[in-house]
């Protein structure tokens, strides 16, 4: 049986490992880098006390990983959504959105970016985690809940609107 020591070195290389994948999934997700440093350290913490196997870099880490983070930025956004609704609600004005900062962007990444935020919220997520993160079908309907065919659907529906709004077809 390992050792604390070789189970805290074993979750370092889990977290050198995913913690920038998952940073960039869940900014991308939530158009967020400081709300997604909150979830992808809650993503860790749920790991070290739910995960039952040995703490070691696999594809059942990794899809778990991701589903939580997921799940994770997914209660974040409808909880920041109904605070935003009830401060309207109450008289105040809307809470503004928070902004991904960035180091001057390119124009073909802004408008890749602006593009992306015209898509549903399932649609943005599938393409990230299909054009960003490079996951399979496979691995898109694990971590996402979806079945492969259900996912290939919508990311053809969302690579096609993709393309109309890039092209000025819109």
């Amino acid at each position: 049986m390992p050792g604390a020591k070789d189970r805290l070195d074993s979750l370092r290389s889990l977290v050198d490992e995913y913690e920038g994948a998952l940073l960039r999934y869940v900014s991308r997700l939530m158009g967020s880098a400081s709300y997604a440093e909150d979830v992808v350290q809650n993503t860790f913490l749920k790991f070290t006390r739910k995960w039952r196997k040995p703490f070691e870099v696999s594809p059942d880490a990794s899809r778990w990983l991701y589903r939580v983070a997921r799940n994770e930025a997914l209660d974040h956004m409808r909880a920041e959504s109904r605070r935003r609704r009830l401060h309207a609600e109450h008289g105040g004005e809307a809470m503004a959105q928070p902004t991904m900062p960035s180091a001057a962007p390119s124009d073909k990444a802004r408008s890749a970016s602006d593009a992306l935020g015209r898509l549903s919220d399932r649609e943005r997520e599938l393409v990230v985690l299909k054009v960003y993160e490079e996951k399979s079908y496979k691995e898109i309907a694990e971590i996402t809940g979806l079945s492969v065919g259900n996912v290939g659907y919508i990311l053809h529906n969302a690579m096609r609107k993709l393309a109309a709004i890039l092209g000025g077809d819109d």
